[in-house]
């Protein structure tokens, strides 16, 4: 009986295996209208995503795949529009094949961009006048303003956090929290109160929020 469970387990690995190794690369590209949306939600999961702001017309979302299988879900109701990837067993089982989502968004959007998932990285780049809210879990979050007029909002469990603001002066009131490591702030505050866990301040006219909260990794803003 233990001959004839190995040799099925054997089978199916080598199935799982050919699998892995016989896919080539593709990428699956949408587009949505953004006209009279308010939010955009982002449901990554476990895959590392990059959100670009760029001057373009439309949302463009485009995921990198090592298999053939479903890549994802755009669905859209009143003014929200909502991204989620498709599941597919297979991928548990490829190692250092994961998708890799991109979204691309409108300089003109001015709404809210919500990400949330669990062991997925988040990067921001050339971010615009967009407000942000992640929540993750052990992935790290990088951000990247360009100009900075937003309000963050960044809570993980157990990652990094790092925001550029590219201001010598930004406008905006902060809170970084982090039960377990360090705060590194570039610029000067005024109004600070800081403690082991807590950096609270503001800067400029503080005219936005930025509360950066993780429960064991580092705090990082310039």
């Amino acid at each position: 009986m233990r001959k004839i469970y190995l040799k099925i387990f054997l089978l199916l690995s080598s199935i799982l295996l050919s699998a892995c190794m016989g896919e080539k690369e593709r990428e699956d590209l949408q587009v949505a209208s953004l006209k009279n949306i308010d939010t955009i939600l982002i449901d990554y999961g476990s895959t590392n995503v990059n959100v670009v702001s760029a001057d373009i017309n439309h949302l463009e979302v485009s995921m990198l795949l090592q298999d053939k299988g479903p890549s994802m879900l755009i669905d859209k109701e009143k003014d929200k529009v909502t991204i989620q990837q498709k599941k597919k067993l297979i991928r548990l089982f490829k190692i250092g094949k994961k998708p890799q989502l991109e979204v691309r968004i409108p300089i003109e959007f001015t709404g809210e961009i919500i990400l949330y998932g669990s062991s997925g990285d988040v990067l921001g780049e050339n971010l615009q006048t967009h407000n942000i809210r992640v929540i993750g879990s052990s992935g790290k979050v990088e951000l990247d303003f360009l100009p900075f007029k937003s309000n963050i909002d960044i809570k993980t469990t157990s990652g990094n956090i790092h925001v550029v603001l590219n201001e010598d002066q930004p406008d905006a009131t902060l809170y970084l929290k982090s039960s377990s490591g360090i705060h590194t702030v570039g610029f000067a505050l005024e109004n600070v109160r800081q403690s082991r866990k807590e950096t609270r301040g503001t800067t400029g006219n503080a005219n936005y929020e930025i509360k950066l909260e993780t429960s064991s990794g580092n705090i990082s803003i310039d």
